[in-house]
């Protein structure tokens, strides 16, 4: 699923918030960071999240054409594959969201539906994708095989945005703090060029970071 949303909460005022997070070109591979920012300027741009099909793409993904993937972040965790070695640590949080930037969205702006529940198989990616994306535009009846996954139909607008988050602990351990912070100014610019006012935050801890300082005491605390 190469766009993904985490359901989180965050605390504000003594509020408690519910927010998904939608994960920007996520490859499963943290080293392509550089090509996470690309697509968040893109979106940016073009103030919306677009499923393939609006974007006009040849194929399907995962979840098929008309729908973009979305990941529970109080589900995060529940991975009832386990105890099965060959599938340990898969969630769409784990594979996803800890690899990329994100766009938090307001949940109350996006109908979202919790697919069935299938269990993963041993097979290749190609022809996972194959079985999975024709399902999902055949059948009216969505599925998934990731335990924290559910689905929002059609686009999702800018006015539905509500902050942005970085994978601050995955960076640093694959590249170092500097890459972090290049990463966290790089954003800051992206959101003055398009005018829009969100907050940045740590995946990992929902902290706001504010300054490069935040940055590194986040990598200090992770340690």
């Amino acid at each position: 699923m190469y766009v993904m949303l985490v359901y989180i909460l965050v605390l504000g005022g003594g509020i408690m918030k519910r927010v998904f997070l939608h994960s920007v070109k996520t490859t499963g591979d943290i080293k392509d960071i550089d090509g996470s920012l690309i697509d968040l300027e893109k979106i940016l741009a073009t103030g919306a999240i677009l499923t393939r099909h609006s974007q006009r793409l040849i194929g399907f993904g995962f979840n098929g054409t008309k729908h973009i993937s979305l990941s529970d972040y109080s589900k995060r965790f529940n991975n009832i594959y386990k105890d099965d070695p060959q599938f340990f640590d898969y969630t769409a949080y784990a594979m996803y969201s800890t690899k990329a930037v994100s766009i938090m969205i307001d949940p109350k702006k996006v109908k979202y539906i919790v697919p069935n529940l299938v269990k993963p198989l041993d097979i290749s990616l190609l022809s996972a994708l194959r079985m999975f994306g024709a399902a999902n535009d055949m059948f009216s009846e969505r599925i998934s095989d990731l335990p924290d996954e559910v689905q929002v139909h059609g686009d999702i607008c800018e006015d539905a945005f509500c902050g942005i988050t970085i994978p601050v602990e995955d960076i640093n351990s694959s590249f170092s703090v500097v890459k972090v912070k290049e990463v966290y100014l790089k954003i800051k610019e992206l959101l003055k060029k398009y005018e829009y006012h969100l907050g940045i935050y740590d995946v990992g801890n929902l902290r706001e970071i504010t300054s490069e300082r935040d940055i590194e005491e986040i990598v200090k605390r992770s340690h």
